[in-house]
């Protein structure tokens, strides 16, 4: 196992001085910048039968290092101690198969990726664990990448080119059969598990209380993602040092930036649910939301709004581009828009949340359609 660090490790990365007016805004953002160490504790510490922490580690820095963080690939890297563990294994290989297709293009996972795990031998925890991983990691690299800008120090070889809206689904049923939506909607939509989740009865009580208490009782996803339920739980508080936070960057901006990421990455799913969200906390912004949900396949997203929001739009949709393509032109230029740091944090956790989030629900399953709110 893994030891557990004593210092918060973003920290470390971004060399972030205490006295730092962005070590002050983290403080801030307290339960987020916390839980994140605690994530990335759990998730290499967590026992699995195929997982070995050298194998974390080698998969980890892989993602790092695709997803454009070289700061973060050089830390996993380190932690290898020059010995590069063994992938070839069927089972391995099935594995980096699904870890390429997850971190480059998250829309392209499928059924057949999961089925290709489970004939290789391997079970829901290690697959919710694995799928944590990398979905983690994600976020973990761009996070570092977005504190590193924040500081002006230009890490990544960006191309300087519009980010557009990624490719979504086109498949008009779901695995199940179930109508499959086609087009970004804010209607409330389903989600179907391409692996068994847990029943609640085998819950241990204190685990089924913590999902009780966060509403995830009733839910096939989060069901599934409670074969690593300590995992989930920090997930979930995370969520809400992100979201959940008075001051800052307005409510309703963190939630459109996650409807900008989720068209990025292709989730339908992830931006039902958000671009409603930033309608509710901003109803009169609601054209806005519509907007950016309508942006066809291969447009540039961060166009048609205000400064204010083309600006945001535009670092959000470049940090979640893999790999990431965000500059510190785009920070000067929210600065310039009197953004705070606390602001700018807020931005960037909003983002980098929803690069984790988009990828483990398009990695585990699927939406579909809610007939009867149509009628």
């Amino acid at each position: 196992m893994m030891p557990i660090l004593s210092y918060d490790l973003v920290d470390a990365l971004v060399t972030l001085k205490p006295e730092s007016t962005l070590a002050h805004a983290r403080n801030e953002r307290l339960n987020a910048t916390e839980n994140t160490q605690a994530a990335f504790e759990a998730i290499f510490s967590a026992p699995s039968t195929l997982l070995t922490s050298e194998i974390k580690h080698e998969f980890a820095r892989i993602v790092a290092a695709q997803t454009g963080s070289h700061t973060l690939a050089n830390f996993y890297h380190k932690l290898l101690k020059q010995q590069t563990p063994d992938l070839s294994t069927p089972a391995l290989k099935a594995a980096e198969n699904y870890l390429q297709v997850l971190v480059k293009t998250p829309k392209q996972t499928d059924y057949a990726l999961i089925k290709s795990l489970t004939e290789h031998g391997w079970i829901e925890a290690d697959i919710i664990l694995f799928a944590q991983l990398i979905t983690f990691v994600t976020y973990q690299a761009r996070l570092i990448e977005g504190l590193l800008l924040l500081k002006g120090q230009e890490t990544v070889a960006s191309q300087n080119v519009a980010v557009t809206a990624g490719r979504w689904n086109i498949n008009p049923q779901t695995h199940q059969g179930k109508p499959s939506p086609t087009a970004f909607t804010q209607d409330q939509l389903g989600w179907e598990a391409w692996l068994s989740a847990r029943d609640p009865q085998t819950l241990d009580p204190k685990d089924a209380q913590v999902m009780k208490k966060f509403g995830q009782l009733n839910s096939e996803y989060f069901l599934l993602l409670a074969h690593q339920s300590r995992i989930l739980e920090i997930r979930t508080l995370i969520d809400r040092g992100v979201f959940y936070t008075n001051g800052g960057l307005p409510r309703w901006e963190r939630e459109f930036a996650a409807t900008a990421a989720s068209k990025v990455n292709g989730c339908i799913y992830c931006a039902s649910v958000h671009a409603r969200k930033a309608g509710q906390y901003a109803k009169e912004r609601k054209a806005d939301i519509e907007k950016l949900l309508a942006t066809p396949v291969g447009a540039i997203l961060a166009e048609g709004f205000d400064d204010r929001l083309s600006a945001i739009t535009d670092l959000s949709t470049a940090l979640s581009a893999t790999p990431i393509q965000a500059t510190s032109k785009q920070i000067d230029v929210l600065r310039k828009l009197d953004l705070s740091e606390l602001e700018l944090l807020d931005l960037i956790q909003s983002t980098a949340f929803f690069s984790w989030a988009n990828r483990l629900m398009l990695s585990l399953g699927e939406p579909f359609e809610v007939i009867e709110n149509k009628e």
